[in-house]
């Protein structure tokens, strides 16, 4: 799931897998590489309940009443479910949205549970069959049952190349016949990949085996949505509601405003509450006014949360008296620098990650230590088969997500790749110009990359357009593309490497790492696939060390961390250590 927090699903439920070793070969390719891991790092433990029933538990001395606010600096694209891959969409979607499959939050873990399926799906002994059974008694905001049907036209809908153009690309990879499906308007009419037998069944029909499918199906793209609602782009503009809010008034790039859905029941919902009488989003803020007015909790500020990393002005604070208005967490998410392979040489983008100015970033942005730990692999520490390694630019250079960078060094690489102060490279990226802080961190990028001999085209766009650009595969740019970040969508590996470097993403007009098709790391994706769930761990890891080492298709950075600031009303926020974000459904104000 795509990083949300400066450049704008994670993901998922605690899933762990015993890590089994695999045999290194001699050949090119990650398995060669050798090695172990590390470091012994604690893993996600798993947690699946099918047998999960509505309604929640009441949360102890919860209240109900009153308007949540949510005012953060990142901007949506755009409302449509089908079109969803990012943590704050995912959160907001929690509120309005249903699908097959959700998640509880039990002891400070996440645990799957049945949403609008009766279990977590029946798998057929060669397992390339999945099949689920609807609840009865679930309706749509304005009253009407909500069928199988609905859920097949969903996932439909996903495969449309314009319609759900970010979103994740499982569905192309595992669905029978969905590399080439191009969704319910422009595909193959007679296209089975998923199926409804009847009003209350769904079935799924696989062209490999897919063990974390039941995780797959509480995504946003199995939502239900009615054929005959569908106003294809305009959908986004009132999705039809199923959990416990609905739309009430919505400001593309601007606002959003949730009231009460009253056709929601809670007795058929295991997962979600209802305590405040609505939400009020509200994008594209400036961080530090918005979380220095939060902690001063005047007026709807008492009621408000932020999830923006909290700014290094106001850390005296949160350390301080306001330290029960703060929440810091582990996160699913690593933050990276992405290069675009197809414009940048190897010998250039070794240079800019000699070159790059981590430390000087992180201050002008406000980054502390409460926010990030620096990052030198792909895949996360708690991730079963994470390999512990650090790879070098340059004889000496290692790439930890650490320094200032080295403007001589990379001044002597770039002249070895044949550019120079008469032939300059030229790095071409989109900014965010209406963010202070945004404009802060890109005046420091600027400097520090002009430095260190390269030529700068720094490109100046709204927040609120700035997404759609950046995710765009023929955009301009040649660096700092989407995704900013990768967040796992269940603690397996499978969900970081095949969706951020595989060659379906870009088949889909995504973005991802590099930009990048290739037949050799596409090969090495599938061969890893076809292991058991145990033998892939390690060599997700492995890959991990290969792609860095050998590719170099974008610079580790960072391990995110979950941040939410609050107002004194606000209460039981709590993070989220497989999103790094709040629940929001536990959340309830105080009058």
């Amino acid at each position: 799931m795509r990083w949300t927090k400066v450049l704008t699903v994670g993901a998922a439920a605690s899933l762990g897998f015993v890590a089994a070793c695999g045999a290194p070969s001699a050949t090119n390719t990650p398995s060669g590489t050798g090695g172990a891991n590390g470091g012994k790092v604690d893993q996600a433990g798993a947690a699946l309940d099918p047998n999960a029933k509505g309604p929640a538990p009441e949360i102890p001395g919860a209240k109900k009443g009153g308007i949540l606010t949510v005012p953060y600096a990142s901007t949506p694209a755009n409302m449509d479910p089908s079109d969803q891959f990012y943590q704050d969409t995912a959160v907001i979607f929690s509120l309005t949205n249903r699908a097959l499959t959700t998640y509880v939050s039990r002891d400070g873990k996440q645990v799957l549970v049945p949403d609008l399926a009766t279990d977590l799906g029946k798998q057929s002994e060669d397992g390339l069959t999945w099949t689920f059974t609807l609840k009865d008694g679930i309706k749509y905001e304005d009253g009407s049952p909500v069928k199988a049907q609905d859920i097949v036209f969903a996932a439909k809908r996903s495969f449309d190349p314009d319609l759900a153009a970010n979103g994740p690309t499982y569905q192309r990879e595992f669905f029978k016949g969905g590399a080439d499906y191009q969704g319910p308007y422009k595909g193959d009419k007679n296209w089975k990949g998923v199926e409804a037998t009847n009003d209350k069944t769904i079935v799924f029909h696989l062209e490999k085996r897919f063990e974390t499918l039941p995780y797959f199906v509480s995504f946003n793209q199995f939502t239900p949505i009615p054929e005959a609602k569908d106003k294809k782009a305009d959908y986004q503009l009132h999705p039809l509601a199923t959990g416990p809010y609905m739309f009430d008034k919505y400001t593309p790039g601007t606002e959003l405003v949730l009231k009460r859905n009253p056709n929601w029941d809670p007795a058929t919902d295991a997962a979600r509450h209802n305590y405040p009488d609505g939400f009020h989003f509200k994008w594209g803020v400036d961080t530090i006014k918005t979380q220095t007015a939060i902690l001063a909790s005047n007026g709807d500020d008492a009621t408000s949360l932020n999830w923006d990393p909290i700014d290094s002005s106001l850390i005296p604070q949160i350390e301080g008296d306001k330290k029960a208005q703060f929440e810091e967490g582990p996160s699913s998410c690593v933050l990276m620098v992405n290069l675009d392979a197809r414009k940048i040489p190897l010998p250039v983008r070794k240079a800019i990650a000699v070159a790059y100015p981590f430390d000087s970033i992180h201050k002008a942005g406000g980054e502390t230590t409460h926010s990030f730990s620096p990052a030198s692999t792909i895949i996360p520490p708690q991730i079963a088969g994470h390999l512990d390694y650090t790879a070098e630019a340059a004889p000496g250079f290692k790439m930890n997500g650490q320094g200032d960078g080295n403007a001589e060094e990379s001044k002597k690489m770039l002249a070895a790749a044949g550019y120079g102060p008469d032939k300059p490279f030229e790095l071409i990226y989109y900014y965010t110009n209406d963010d202070d802080i945004a404009q802060k961190v890109n005046q420091v990028r600027k400097q520090k990359l002009e430095a260190a001999g390269f030529k700068v085209q720094d490109i100046g766009v709204p927040a609120a357009e700035r997404r759609k650009l950046v995710g765009d595969p023929k955009g301009k740019y040649n660096m700092l593309q989407s995704p900013r970040g990768w967040c796992f969508d269940w603690p397996s590996a499978d969900s970081i490497i095949p969706p951020t470097f595989g060659t379906i993403a870009l088949s889909q007009g995504g973005t991802t790492f590099g930009n990048f098709s290739d037949a050799k790391i596409d090969a090495e994706i599938k061969r890893i696939q076809q292991l058991s769930i145990t033998e892939q761990g390690p060599e997700w890891g492995k890959m991990d060390k290969w792609l860095t080492e050998n590719y170099l298709l974008a610079i580790p950075d960072n391990n995110d961390k979950g941040n939410s600031v609050f107002g004194t009303k606000v209460k039981n926020v709590h993070n989220n250590p497989n999103k790094g974000m709040p629940d929001l459904t536990d959340v309830w104000l105080d009058s």
